[in-house]
């Protein structure tokens, strides 16, 4: 088994086809096949099942292709490491992000990768908070952009910026109250509408209510911030949410957002880096890029309602 054997594999995976992958790598299909029967014969397992279409993986092949994506990206941040830091920065370098977040930063951090490190494949993932803990720990990313208040013994979280949280509501029914301060108690006594319980979002927003000792209203819990903001568009309820999640719908005058004042509503967004495997010189040098970025969104007012 070679590395050249793995690369080759990943591609007939990812493409669910023999020919396909020969003529991506320019080699001759024969060649290519003797490559996956040669992988078969020395794992003692059947990797690829054939069909009218093309391949699919086995079971096997699925973990192999997992593993050797791993063992490649390993390989690759070794040899950024070993030229030194005067080698431009290469490779390829797997972020997660909050759907919130991701609605106003993977845009601009992909260009701007383009435009410093055009050597860099940056590959934005987009999951709520746990789950990009989640992928961080299982090596499924090399980074993570979350909310404060996932915590695990092998992961480091750097705070980045505060995000105040609003009361975003209809501007058909709340005429005249756009940008008028509102107390943490008459924010969350209803109606609302808010993600499931698991969502870090409506945690953070529980347990606030638990501290103020307030009983909240909560007349929906959906998770998918367009159908929420379909809802409360609609005026069946308000909701919780950053000021960057609605100023498209703030500047069409179809919501409108009241900061909370009296027990402020914020939460701290955190760069997460794994402290169970050695870092790259590329995620050490994104991370700091990154944070940059965002300071710089920030200060410039491109990320509203954010301090740093």
């Amino acid at each position: 088994m070679d590395f050249r054997q793995l690369r080759n594999f990943i591609q007939v995976v990812e493409l669910s086809s023999i020919t396909a992958a020969a003529e991506r790598l320019n080699i001759a299909q024969p060649a290519l096949s003797r490559q996956i029967k040669a992988l078969e014969e020395e794992l003692s397992v059947s990797l690829l099942r054939r069909h009218g279409r093309g391949v699919m993986p086995t079971e096997e092949g699925i973990r192999l292709s997992q593993r050797a994506k791993v063992i490649l990206k390993d390989m690759q941040d070794l040899a950024g490491d070993i030229s030194g830091n005067t080698a431009p920065l290469s490779g390829t370098l797997r972020l997660g992000l909050p759907p919130t977040v991701s609605e106003i930063l993977a845009t601009h951090l992909i260009e701007r990768t383009m435009e410093v490190y055009p050597e860099v494949k940056l590959r934005v993932i987009s999951g709520f908070s746990g789950h990009v803990q989640d992928w961080l720990l299982r090596g499924k990313i090399d980074l993570g952009v979350a909310y404060a208040g996932q915590r695990s013994p092998s992961i480091k979280a750097q705070p980045i910026i505060i995000e105040q949280l609003f009361l975003i509501q209809s501007a058909k029914t709340r005429d005249g109250q756009d940008g008028v301060p509102i107390s943490a108690r008459e924010a969350l006594v209803g109606p609302l509408i808010l993600p499931n319980p698991e969502h870090g979002l409506r945690g953070h927003v529980d347990s606030i209510a638990v501290k103020e000792k307030i009983e909240m209203n909560v007349v929906l819990e959906i998770d998918i911030l367009p159908t929420m903001l379909a809802f409360v568009e609609g005026g069946l309820g308000s909701t919780i949410l950053p000021l960057v999640s609605v100023t498209r719908q703030i500047r069409e005058e179809k919501l409108i957002a009241r900061p909370v004042v009296r027990s402020t509503i914020d939460r701290t967004l955190v760069l997460m880096t794994p402290l169970n495997r050695p870092g790259s010189r590329l995620s050490t040098k994104f991370s700091e890029f990154l944070t940059s970025e965002v300071h710089a969104m920030v200060t410039s007012g491109q990320w509203p309602g954010t301090n740093l």
